[in-house]
């Protein structure tokens, strides 16, 4: 009997850049965070390199690092620099205080809890004092999260804003800020729509991604 192959979880996954303007806009804002970095800024998770790209031409200097090759190849193909690797691994051959900054957009949700543990100690140990660290998560208190969560298949958990505040305090990391990355809109009436339905759900959907800062 001919057995069926079991399908790599990679080849299962559908993996969605998004279009690059709205990537573009949704990132432009944290490059400011970075200005006066005592050392290079590392992106884990950079995908196509939009944001590698806005803190190159803000005169800052960056590399990316990302598990999928074909998204490295592009960032190279459009003279950024980037390393193929997971985030854990990367971070353990960094040497200690050698990084000005960090940008995770979008990882931590992918970890276990181990592996988040991991991820903020390693962070903390390679950033030098005064870098900072920005992470970018769904946001636990929205509830259109719920279902558009678990759409994606490689997610593990969410990782609520008090949860970040404690694991971050608790590394050591200092200066600890949250707030959250709404989705503008140029629609009046879906302005008008947005905001009532807020109101009526006390604030619990379109509160947009969760944004943590803090301090080495």
């Amino acid at each position: 009997m001919e057995t069926r192959q079991q399908p790599a979880l990679e080849d299962a996954v559908l993996y969605q850049w998004g279009n690059e303007q709205m990537t573009t806009n949704q990132q432009q804002k944290f490059v400011k965070h970075f200005a006066g970095a005592p050392g290079k800024v590392l992106e884990i998770g950079c995908g196509h390199g939009t944001m590698l790209g806005l803190l190159k031409k803000a005169g800052i200097s960056a590399y990316g690092l990302d598990l999928s090759e074909s998204a490295v190849q592009i960032c190279r193909q459009k003279g950024l620099e980037a390393v193929h690797g997971d985030a854990l691994s990367h971070l353990k051959i960094v040497p200690p205080d050698s990084l000005g900054g960090i940008f995770c957009a979008h990882v931590i949700e992918h970890l276990a809890p181990a592996a988040a543990l991991e991820l903020i100690a390693e962070s903390h140990r390679v950033l030098k004092t005064g870098g900072k660290l920005i992470f970018i998560t769904p946001n636990a208190k929205d509830l259109r999260t719920t279902e558009r969560f678990w759409l994606d298949i490689t997610h593990v958990r969410l990782y609520p804003k008090k949860l970040m505040q404690f694991l971050l305090a608790r590394e050591g990391f200092s200066q600890i800020k949250t707030f959250t990355d709404t989705e503008p809109s140029n629609n009046l009436l879906e302005k008008i729509a947005k905001t009532i339905l807020r109101l009526w759900f006390m604030g619990y959907i379109f509160t947009g991604d969760l944004v943590v800062e803090a301090q080495r």
